[in-house]
């Protein structure tokens, strides 16, 4: 999905299905996203061991991650490119950039896309992804909760956009540091739809 829909109303299927293989509800629902990134990018947030192929597979098939740093790029920049694989062979190629953002010991992807071209995706919105890959060559990543960001953007915790009738929807208009405080003040339910990778070696490695 290349065109983009108003804020708030981001449907992204294509996103959410590798961060959701096997579980109906990601390939129909909303995506968070957000005007700005968690943090800019900053050779603090460099993690080598996120970069590689990934890949996991459910009832829809197999899916692959490939995360890369692209040349002479910021630090902490990161590209990524999806191959997902359907039971009736067709399949499916998406493209995202962005950054990693590092707060305390926790590890997240300001992502944007899809894209077709990085260097033409200035000003769209990010989505986020939390991810852990404390076991070895394991990824497990997550995404926001809508509903807990909703409760956020109405009680006024967090800024974001409302419809004309005042209700919150899913676009987080705060600053960088707005974000980060809301992450950092989360006990446990901020994130959700966990995934588990796995990574991918070339033969013989």
């Amino acid at each position: 999905m290349l065109a983009n829909p108003a804020p708030g109303r981001r449907h992204r299927p294509a996103a959410a299905r590798w961060l959701a293989v096997g579980l109906a509800l990601f390939l129909t629902g909303c995506l968070i996203d957000s005007k700005n990134p968690i943090a800019p990018p900053s050779a603090d947030a460099i993690d080598p061991e996120i970069l590689g192929s990934w890949g996991a597979t459910g009832d829809d098939g197999a899916i692959f991650v490939h995360v890369f740093q692209p040349a002479d790029s910021p630090p902490g920049s990161v590209e990524v490119i999806t191959v997902g694989f359907e039971k009736d062979k067709s399949g499916s190629i998406d493209h995202y950039c962005g950054h990693l953002s590092r707060l305390e010991k926790r590890y997240f992807i300001n992502l944007i896309g899809p894209v077709e071209d990085c260097k033409k995706a200035a000003g769209e919105p990010y989505f986020f992804v939390a991810y852990d890959r404390s076991l070895d060559d394991v990824l497990t990543v997550s995404l926001m909760k809508e509903d807990v960001v909703h409760k956020a953007i109405a009680s006024g915790k967090i800024a974001g956009l409302k419809d004309a009738n005042g209700a919150p929807t899913d676009h987080i208009t705060a600053e960088s540091d707005a974000i980060r405080a809301l992450i950092l003040g989360d006990t446990g339910g901020l994130w959700d739809r966990a995934l588990t990778l796995r990574r991918v070696k070339p033969p013989g490695s």
